[in-house]
C-alpha cells in the first residue's frame, strides 16, 4: 500500500535538490537502499524514522497537525 502525497512530496522534494531517483537519494543518505525506496514509493510500511531522516536530507520538515 502507499501514500501517494508522502510519495510526491518526497519526489518532489528530490528533483529540486536534481535528485533523479532513488540510487541517487540513497547515496547521500546514510539509510540501505531498502529503507529509502520504502520513503521513495510512499510505502505504508517506511518507519517514521526513515521518512524523517530522507526529509532532512531534502531539507523538509515534518508537521503533525490534529484531527478536528
Amino acid at each position: 500500500m502507499e501514500n501517494l502525497e508522502l510519495r510526491n512530496i518526497i519526489r518532489t522534494a528530490a528533483l529540486q535538490k536534481n535528485i533523479t531517483g532513488v540510487m541517487a537519494l540513497t547515496e547521500i543518505c546514510d539509510l540501505s537502499y531498502e529503507r529509502v525506496s520504502r520513503v521513495w514509493s510512499g510505502s505504508v510500511s517506511a518507519k517514521l524514522s526513515d521518512v524523517a531522516h530522507v526529509a532532512d536530507v531534502l531539507d523538509l520538515k515534518i508537521k503533525f497537525v490534529g484531527k478536528n
